[in-house]
C-alpha cells in the first residue's frame, strides 16, 4: 500500500479511521477484562498470582509510586497478547489488507498506550503529570490500588462505567461505595452488567 493509494480512494478513509477506532476499543475492552477476570479472580490462576503478589505489593495502599518504574518479572501484559493476537491475526483472512494493517498498527499503539501509562502511573516525577488529563487518570489508577474491586481500565475509564465497577476518586468511602457485584458493603450500587 503506497501513498497514492490514500488520494485515489478518499472514500475508504472513513472505513479505516473506524477500523481504528474499533481495534483500540476491543483491545482497551479486553485489558479490562483481562485485568478483572484473571488478575483479580482466583480464576485466573497464576495471572492472580502473578498481579496480585507482584504489582499490588510493590505498588500499595501507602506506597503507590517509585523513582523508577520497577522490574516486572511478575507481568501478566505479555499474556494479554495471545488471544488478541490471535483473533487479530484471523481478521487477515476476512479483511483486505489496508484493514487488517490498520488493525494490526492500532492494537500495537493501543498496546503499546496501554504499558507506557501504567508504568508512567507509578513514577514519582513522570514528565506526564504536567498534564490533567494524566493526573485524573493517575488518580483512578490509584483507586484500583486502595480498592482492588474498582477502576480496572488503564487507558479507557469509560469501561468501568459501563461495567459497574467506577469508583470516584474525589468521593468519600461513605459516598462512593463498592460495586454490588465485587463484595460492597451495605450502600451498594448498581449491579454490574458482567461477571465471572
Amino acid at each position: 500500500m503506497n501513498l497514492a493509494w490514500w488520494s485515489e480512494h478518499p472514500s475508504e478513509l472513513p472505513l479505516l479511521l473506524l477500523t481504528a477506532v474499533v481495534t483500540h476499543l476491543f483491545m482497551s475492552f479486553s485489558q479490562t477484562l483481562m485485568h478483572y477476570g484473571l488478575g483479580h479472580r482466583r480464576l485466573g490462576g497464576i495471572f492472580f498470582q502473578n498481579h496480585i503478589h507482584y504489582h499490588h505489593v510493590h505498588y500499595s495502599k501507602d506506597h503507590l509510586v517509585s523513582l523508577v518504574h520497577i522490574k516486572n518479572d511478575g507481568n501478566n501484559t505479555p499474556f494479554f497478547l495471545i488471544p488478541v493476537a490471535l483473533m487479530l491475526s484471523s481478521t487477515y483472512f476476512i479483511f483486505p489488507l489496508g484493514l487488517f494493517l490498520i488493525q494490526i498498527i492500532t492494537a500495537f499503539a493501543s498496546f503499546s498506550a496501554h504499558v507506557y501509562l501504567d508504568k508512567q502511573y507509578h513514577i514519582a516525577g513522570s514528565p506526564l503529570l504536567r498534564f490533567a488529563w494524566f493526573r485524573r487518570k493517575q488518580q483512578l489508577h490509584f483507586v484500583h490500588h486502595k480498592h482492588a474491586n474498582s477502576n480496572f481500565a488503564i487507558i479507557d475509564n469509560f469501561w468501568d462505567r459501563l461495567l459497574g465497577t467506577y469508583r470516584n476518586p474525589d468521593a468519600d468511602d461513605a459516598g462512593n461505595p463498592p460495586p454490588e457485584s465485587l463484595g460492597g458493603g451495605p450502600g451498594r450500587v448498581k449491579r454490574a452488567l458482567w461477571a465471572f
